[in-house]
């Protein structure tokens, strides 16, 4: 067996698997649904159950009613479809509000490594990598990275650390099944709207890290 030859289909982005485009067309509006549903899901407050979900409910079926009736046509043709990874965050968002004792999903292991990936992705838009980056999604070895990442996660010896792993195993199980929403495994991992709230998020920290440290330093000079 010629290695160099089977490293090169791995490593291929030509001819692609792509998802059906039923199913492409189906995920986006669902996707788009569970965004918008879980949005208004979280604003409401917890004691209104009967209105929360009466709420998830009615934004999810408007968002699956077919044609521009629907914000989910006009959100396609703007942005395309969210990632799966924000779509199973949605879930997880829901489903653990729904419960006082179950743990809200928290993904700061994985944050920076999504911030990471999204500046680089950026980069290779710009043409200012040696390598194509976004080419590289479609070729059948790109799993390989976030599957080391998922089973590092896995082998820490923290519950969250597991906790990742299993939202990362998921996202790449439903990607290789499903190849959603577009073939690449980096719009399945990532979106600008992710990217750009693992951003916030990170700023947030810091902003507190840094204003913890100033009090800690004004309570010792006093």
């Amino acid at each position: 067996m010629d290695l160099s030859l089977f490293l090169q289909s791995l490593l291929t982005s030509e001819s692609p698997l792509l998802p059906p485009d039923w199913l492409a067309q189906l995920y986006r509006a669902l996707s788009w649904g569970l965004v918008l549903a879980t949005a208004g899901f979280s604003l409401l407050p917890r004691k209104q159950r009967t209105t929360r979900w009466g709420v998830f409910g009615v934004l999810l079926l408007w968002n699956l009613w077919p044609g521009p009736v629907s914000p989910a046509y006009w959100l396609g043709l703007a942005f395309q479809s969210p990632s799966l990874a924000s779509s199973l965050l949605c879930v997880l968002v829901v489903g653990s509000r729904t419960d006082e004792a179950a743990p809200r999903p928290g993904l700061a292991l994985t944050a920076g490594l999504g911030v990471v990936l999204g500046w680089l992705l950026l980069l290779d838009t710009l043409a200012l990598l040696p390598l194509g980056l976004y080419a590289l999604g479609f070729s059948p070895a790109a799993v390989v990275v976030p599957g080391l990442v998922a089973a590092a996660l896995w082998l820490s010896s923290s519950a969250a650390g597991r906790r990742h792993a299993l939202w990362l195993a998921a996202v790449l199980t439903l990607y290789v099944l499903t190849r959603l929403p577009n073939g690449n495994l980096w719009d399945a991992l990532l979106d600008p709207w992710l990217w750009l709230m693992l951003q916030f998020g990170w700023l947030w920290r810091g902003l507190r890290w840094l204003s913890v440290a100033r009090r800690g330093a004004a309570a010792t000079r006093a």
